[in-house]
């Protein structure tokens, strides 16, 4: 059952990132207005292209799945970043930058450090440690 669910918000959450990254105009207006008027849309835009990739590489370093299935899908990842941002070369209103992949390849790094500690802290210590 863990396993359904853990997948399940995977496969989830990764096709609305999809859509969002994809969409012309991802974020309400009345709340851009708010973030270009406290100065904070370029920051908010950015942190959120890394926690996004951090949370997606956490689900999927996670998922009760062998090793190589995990590999596979935080590469899967990695070119997710590079895939969108072409793709946002042919949406209006969006710009596909190599800045950007950049970001979501460090929000990727970020997932895999914390799915390290996360297994690392997890693990049964033996009496020796």
């Amino acid at each position: 059952m863990r396993f359904f669910i853990h997948a399940l918000v995977f496969l989830t959450f990764l096709p609305l990132w999809t859509w969002k990254l994809l969409e012309p105009h991802p974020v309400p207006e009345h709340l851009k207005a708010g973030l270009d008027r406290a100065g904070l849309s370029f920051v908010a835009a950015k942190s959120l292209h890394a926690s996004g990739y951090a949370f997606l590489t956490v689900l999927a370093g996670t998922l009760p799945v062998p090793r190589r299935w995990r590999i596979f899908l935080v590469g899967l990842l990695v070119l997710h970043g590079v895939a969108t941002e072409i793709g946002q070369t042919f949406v209006p209103n969006r710009t596909g930058r190599v800045y950007d992949v950049l970001i979501d390849w460090t929000g990727i790094a970020a997932g895999v450090l914390v799915v390290r500690w996360w297994v690392g802290t997890s693990r049964p210590r033996s009496l020796a440690n």
